[in-house]
């Protein structure tokens, strides 16, 4: 659509006019046979339902348009004519190749962008100044920041649970990684045992090889063994079992508890018979009969708190219940030349 030629001041030639809208040219475009001239939105929305020039019906296309000649362009610039806010107050008369740039700053523009002088000094329109409400607009840029920082402690939280999910799995892995530590030292200490010759620790690569033969555990109960027990100075004896059998005991103890018993007793310069031994007495099925069953256990409850035993603590709880201590008791309470009661409770790792 072109310019109202009402606008202008004098007369507008009438080569400078649309024969489509019969105003002042915009954006003047060319057909390129029959050279007419025309405004770019008027020819294009012509073709949109027709295929001919509207003049003189010659075969014509939106995408065989192209630019009018320079020199009409050069008229069209030099045109005079008022402001398009003159209704509202503009009195500029200006040339037609300035007016897109006086429309940005014409103070008569409603769509110009001004600060509130009230206090708020935010940036509006023109007309919107003129019913601009600042405590309104002061509430609504306050509900806006309570939304966003709302999002923010959200995005925050996210975060938070982000690092605490790290912070746990860096804990698990940390954990993973003292375990691996633990058993690479256990078999470095047998590895440099095995180099040194020392006949108180041989191989434990198979759980047959950790505890002894038949024929060895039956010399030890049968008395047959060496009876050395200075070892036993070594260690401290403590009275009173009840809550070590009843509470925290493990009675079928897994491989690597009967390793680091192993390693402990024997550093405690025990004989290797009577290490063998007390590792094959370690399981429940090898205990006194007196003790041997939850039930039997509950049955002999009180005779519990006679019985004497030698604790090492280290990774594991060791209890130590040997005959010799414990010539007080009856019969089916004691076992020759003596057993274990393995105790867990400081470890920490998950095995």
């Amino acid at each position: 659509m072109g310019i109202d030629i009402t606008r202008f001041c004098g007369d507008v030639d009438g080569d400078l006019l649309c024969s489509i809208c019969s105003f002042v040219l915009e954006d003047p475009i060319q057909a390129p046979d029959c050279e007419h001239v025309f405004c770019n939105t008027c020819i294009t929305e012509w073709l949109t339902s027709n295929q001919t020039c509207p003049l003189d019906r010659t075969n014509l296309t939106v995408g065989a348009l192209k630019p009018a000649p320079r020199i009409l362009r050069n008229f069209l610039s030099r045109l005079t004519l008022s402001c398009y806010y003159q209704i509202q107050g503009c009195p500029a008369l200006l040339t037609l190749e300035s007016l897109a740039t006086h429309l940005l700053d014409c103070d008569f523009n409603p769509k110009r962008l001004v600060t509130c002088q009230s206090g708020c000094g935010i940036s509006i329109t023109f007309e919107e100044l003129q019913k601009h409400n600042c405590l309104q607009c002061l509430k609504f840029d306050m509900e806006l920041l309570t939304i966003v920082q709302k999002e923010n402690e959200e995005k925050i939280s996210e975060m938070q649970s982000e690092l605490n999910l790290q912070a746990i799995v860096q804990k698990q892995n940390e954990e993973k990684m003292l375990k691996m530590q633990f058993e690479l030292d256990l078999l470095k200490a047998e590895i440099d045992k095995l180099k040194k010759g020392n006949p108180a620790k041989q191989s434990t690569s198979s759980d047959s090889q950790l505890l002894p033969t038949a024929g060895q555990s039956q010399a030890v109960n049968q008395g047959t063994v060496l009876t050395d027990q200075s070892w036993l100075t070594n260690i401290s004896i403590y009275m009173n079992t009840r809550d070590l059998l009843f509470q925290y005991c493990c009675p079928t103890p897994k491989k690597w508890m009967l390793k680091v018993a192993r390693k402990n007793i024997s550093e405690s310069l025990c004989p290797l018979e009577i290490v063998n031994t007390l590792i094959q007495n370690s399981h429940e099925s090898r205990w006194p009969p007196g003790i041997r069953s939850e039930e039997a256990r509950e049955a002999n409850r009180d005779q519990l708190t006679a019985y004497r035993y030698r604790n090492l603590s280290k990774s594991l709880s060791i209890g130590i219940i040997m005959a010799v201590d414990n010539t007080h008791m009856d019969e089916d309470m004691v076992i020759n030349p003596g057993f274990l009661v393995l105790i867990p409770n400081f470890l920490y790792l998950s095995w």
